[in-house]
């Protein structure tokens, strides 16, 4: 992911922003947070996960959870709907320490440890999910759904996506978040596309992220789940990447570009 803004929770726990550009996103809270939180972004960048290493505006930073070695993300502005006590199943973990809290003492990798949430939040298991596909972390009586990224024991994006039969609709947009949050998003609902869409994610080889510069082309997916929650994830199109490392078939551009149609530019 490639861009000048800090991904974060921006009604997580401890208040972080949401993106670098805190005066648009009416936020209040001092821009010395965001500095402090550059150093994290910077390592995910080195580890190539995120963007263009060698690009210093690419200051993404996730709000993740680690646990055995899978890493899970969550996005502020998921559009499904929110998780409710139903869906919070058995407990299945305890965050131990947070990079919000330790920056020295939680750096990214360390196993139990969370970017933003408070170490002793307790996290859940999610109803009709694998673990290694969803948890659920509740902090203050509010339920935050965190999704698989990267799991090095994945070989293909099954491993990663829990989303086989599941899947209703499929949005597309161009860019990235935050930009394109402002574009309206492409439908994809014909049963046939979305079927194959989704064939092609669980079937497609997982490999080690590339990084990708800031400019390549990228597009947003939102998979729309039957249960009304979603999952969002960015594909590079140069590459054939789904976030993860999930590699897919040079098939499932063309079905997104033919909802997507001509660029505008």
């Amino acid at each position: 992911m490639a861009g000048d803004y800090v991904v974060s929770a921006h009604d997580h726990p401890r208040g972080f922003p949401l993106d670098a550009r805190g005066r648009q996103a009416g936020l209040t809270r001092p821009a010395r947070v965001a500095r402090g939180l550059l150093g994290a972004a910077l390592a995910l960048l080195a580890l190539g996960l995120l963007g263009s290493a060698n690009d210093a505006s690419a200051t993404t930073l996730l709000d993740y959870v680690t646990f055995d070695g899978i890493d899970y993300i969550r996005w502020a502005d998921e559009p499904g709907r929110p998780l409710t006590r139903g869906d919070r199943g058995p407990e299945f973990a305890v965050v131990e320490c947070s990079f919000g809290e330790d920056t020295r003492g939680c750096p990214y990798g360390v196993d139990a440890a969370a970017a933003f949430l408070p170490s002793g939040t307790r996290v859940y298991v999610v109803r009709g999910y694998p673990t290694n596909f969803r948890l659920a972390a509740v902090w203050q009586d509010r339920i935050f759904l965190y999704q698989a990224w990267r799991n090095p024991r994945a070989k293909v994006g099954g491993d990663l996506y829990d989303i086989v039969g599941k899947v209703r609709a499929v949005d597309v947009r161009r860019g990235e978040p935050p930009l394109a949050a402002a574009t309206k998003p492409a439908p994809i609902t014909s049963s046939p596309d979305v079927a194959a869409l989704v064939e092609m994610i669980v079937t497609g080889a997982v490999r080690a992220p590339q990084a990708h510069a800031v400019a390549e082309p990228c597009y947003w997916l939102t998979l729309w789940l039957t249960d009304g929650t979603t999952l969002g994830r960015l594909y590079f199109r140069e590459t054939s990447e789904l976030m993860g490392g999930v590699n897919v078939p040079g098939e499932f551009a063309r079905i997104l570009e033919r909802y997507l149609g001509p660029r505008s530019d």
